[in-house]
């Protein structure tokens, strides 16, 4: 159980970063002015397919991170926390494909119900890291926690940041390019990438602290 779960907790890392690459280098595409409308939502849609991969992977790494925890220091965290974080990655999991499917149009209130579930997560990191930082686990590990922390709310910081940019971007295929258009998707853009780019440093982190490259 023990190397799977690690199999599955360095996998989630790779698909969180490649997703991220993918979506970041499709973004440029969809924001080339040199090309047609219809090439640049073809791009725009390869970046939405791409973007999955992080989506799915953040809640994973939550259930697989909080699972390996439970079996390396098992006298000092309850069993019963890999079955609470399982139980919430699968309501997050399940969230994050009703966005992506016909439901998201019929129940508008699925994103406010996954902000939600973000924030509670975030909050029980939080607590669980203070908890734990009076029950002599590593502090490589609560940093790891922390960082987690940090990267979920950068991903909350980009859905917000990506609103102005998606109506930006209505604009863009009902009426055709403009500069104004072309100025304002630019400018929201940079905002999202500049959460992007902290999430990147997150992971890279987080991946040095796991394999120990960082003694703290």
């Amino acid at each position: 159980m023990y190397t799977f779960l690690v199999f599955v907790h360095v996998l989630a890392l790779v698909y969180w970063l490649g997703g991220d690459l993918g979506t970041y280098l499709s973004s440029r595409y969809a924001l080339r002015e040199d090309l047609s409308v219809d090439a640049r939502q073809t791009a725009f849609n390869i970046l939405l397919a791409c973007d999955m991969g992080p989506k799915l992977a953040m809640p994973v790494i939550v259930g697989a991170g909080m699972h390996l925890s439970t079996l390396l220091w098992s006298t000092q965290i309850p069993v019963w926390m890999p079955f609470i974080s399982w139980t919430v990655v699968g309501v997050w999991l399940i969230l994050i494909f009703a966005q992506h499917s016909a439901l998201n149009a019929k129940l508008p209130m699925l994103s406010q119900f996954d902000l939600v579930l973000r924030l509670s997560v975030v909050t029980a990191l939080i607590g669980f890291s203070l908890w734990a930082s009076s029950n002599d686990l590593p502090v490589w590990l609560l940093a790891k926690i922390l960082v987690f922390v940090v990267l979920v709310l950068c991903g909350i910081a980009v859905r917000f940041a990506l609103k102005p940019f998606a109506k930006a971007w209505v604009k863009l295929v009902t009426e055709g390019a403009s500069h104004e258009v072309n100025q304002a998707l630019n400018t929201h853009m940079a905002v999202c990438r500049r959460y992007v780019w902290i999430i990147w440093f997150g992971l890279f982190l987080n991946a040095a602290l796991g394999v120990r490259l960082i003694a703290i």
